[in-house]
């Protein structure tokens, strides 16, 4: 394999870990607050 093969290679690694990072710290959050707001309409008896 070639450098410049393996400096891509890396990079693309690199890249895949930082987007699968995000989307996991957006997926718990998001669920955290979803589980917040259907709480909340429990609470209040459901009536908006």
């Amino acid at each position: 394999m070639t450098e410049g093969a393996l400096i891509w290679l890396i990079l693309l690694s690199v890249a895949a870990l930082v987007f699968f990072g995000v989307a996991l710290v957006v997926s718990v959050r998001g669920i955290g607050d979803l589980r917040e707001l259907l709480g909340g309409v429990r609470r209040r008896g459901g009536h908006s």
